[in-house]
């Protein structure tokens, strides 16, 4: 028996060559037949069911732009204000009230901002580390328009025809009020900067007001969802599910770099497009949801009030603390969350110069805390000391905070605890001497 026939043998005889049925004169089998099965596929299916591309081109929206420096593909997309994105409507965040992005954003700088003169701003690149030798050969950008809300795709074939683009879209980027997006300011933009002065091209002031939504997303629903991915986002808050069409941000570089290099994977490209285009699309629902919790406008969860009075807080704005944290309160509570709100809620009532009320939380408080916590115990020996006059009920608090910071491991922050704990303590006590 010849080496190829004992080969076709053991293949029949695994499983993995189903033996022919006798006939006459059978054909010699090829090489390919010896291969190994292939392994599944790991793109995405077809862009539409029973339907391959030819062309990019055969797109909706999609044109052919030559420039200057050379031609690349420009893809227009229009959605009226009404469609429906999950839950909210594209046009919804055109009615926030005044400075709900400010709060959202923990910046001062976005109070009045405005949606309809902002760029909507997501890139996809050659590789997901940066870098100057990142290619950004597709950027999307989205922008409120009359009745429309219009998002424009710049995509690079191949390498070069990324400056090409690059002209086109400094021009865009110059004529925007501001910036949105979600990761943006740590990636996107320092991205598009380094490849304009690659290009030779004279970057677009970026220092405009930027809402990035990462951030106050993982603020205010981190504890709640735990990961705080994009599409993870879109599921669980907007309520959308993206279609088959979707491909993962992880497989993005390595399938453009086949289209690049020549490779017929023109639907794995509309793949692509079709996940830019829903970032790009359901960023403005999501700054919705985002700034509408923290506007006061949208009914949040209770978990995620913790984060919205934590932003009033952090503004000064004690009332709509207090409220915040009371409602998270009225709801049950992980303990952790319930101690921390319950802190919250009697620091907001100290600023108001409602110590007797502020007293009643840290009592609550101090029954809740771990053995190693002494917030509630030194803030009742204030409460004690300043308001009530209560010296021994002052010495009482302190000196159960003394005991818990004795059991904390030796370091800085416990030599410095005990120090300020035990000058106040004999503070205590000679003004306690003193009145007798």
């Amino acid at each position: 028996m010849s080496d190829l026939q004992e080969r076709l043998e053991r293949l029949r005889q695994a499983g993995r060559l189903k033996r022919p049925a006798p006939s006459p004169g059978p054909p010699e089998p090829t090489v390919a037949s010896l291969e190994p099965p292939r392994a599944p596929r790991t793109t995405p299916p077809p862009y539409a069911p029973g339907r391959n591309l030819a062309d990019l081109l055969e797109l909706p929206g999609m044109e052919l732009v030559q420039e200057r420096r050379g031609a690349y593909l420009l893809r227009t997309m229009r959605f009226e204000l009404g469609h429906q994105q999950g839950h909210a409507a594209l046009g919804d965040l055109l009615n926030l009230p005044p400075g709900a992005t400010a709060i959202a954003g923990k910046d001062a700088g976005l109070e009045g901002f405005d949606f309809r003169q902002a760029v909507f701003l997501d890139t996809e690149t050659s590789g997901l580390a940066g870098g100057a030798g990142t290619i950004v050969f597709l950027t999307g950008v989205g922008q409120f328009e009359g009745d429309h809300y219009v998002v424009r795709q710049y995509f690079a074939r191949t390498p070069a025809e990324e400056p090409a683009y690059l002209m086109s879209l400094a021009d865009h980027l110059a004529a925007a009020a501001g910036y949105v997006s979600f990761n943006g300011k740590a990636f996107d933009l320092p991205l598009l900067r380094s490849r304009f002065i690659m290009a030779g091209l004279r970057p677009p002031d970026l220092v405009r007001p930027h809402l990035d939504l990462l951030h106050p997303a993982r603020r205010l629903w981190r504890s709640r969802l735990g990961a705080c991915n994009f599409t993870h986002l879109e599921t669980e808050v907007l309520g959308y599910q993206r279609s088959g069409e979707d491909v993962p941000s992880w497989l993005i570089p390595s399938l453009w770099f086949r289209f690049a290099g020549g490779e017929n994977n023109v639907n794995d490209m509309a793949h692509v497009l079709y996940h830019n285009l829903e970032d790009i699309v359901s960023m403005a629902p999501l700054a919705h949801a985002v700034c509408g919790a923290f506007g006061g406008v949208l009914d949040p969860h209770p978990q995620d009030l913790l984060a919205i009075a934590q932003a009033y807080a952090n503004q000064g704005r004690w009332a709509d603390a207090e409220a915040a944290y009371r409602r998270s309160l009225a709801a049950p509570l992980p303990a952790s969350q319930r101690s921390g709100a319950l802190a919250g809620l009697a620091n907001a009532l100290k600023h108001q110069e409602r110590q007797e009320e502020a007293a009643l939380c840290w009592r609550e408080l101090a029954e809740m805390e771990r053995p190693q916590e002494v917030e509630a115990h030194v803030e009742l020996a204030k409460y004690h000391e300043w308001q009530t006059g209560d010296l021994q009920a002052a010495l009482e608090w302190t000196t159960g905070a003394l005991s818990r910071v004795l059991a904390w491991p030796p370091g800085y922050q416990r030599t410095r605890a005990l120090s300020e704990l035990r000058h106040r303590q004999e503070r205590l006590q000679r003004k306690a001497e003193s009145r007798a």
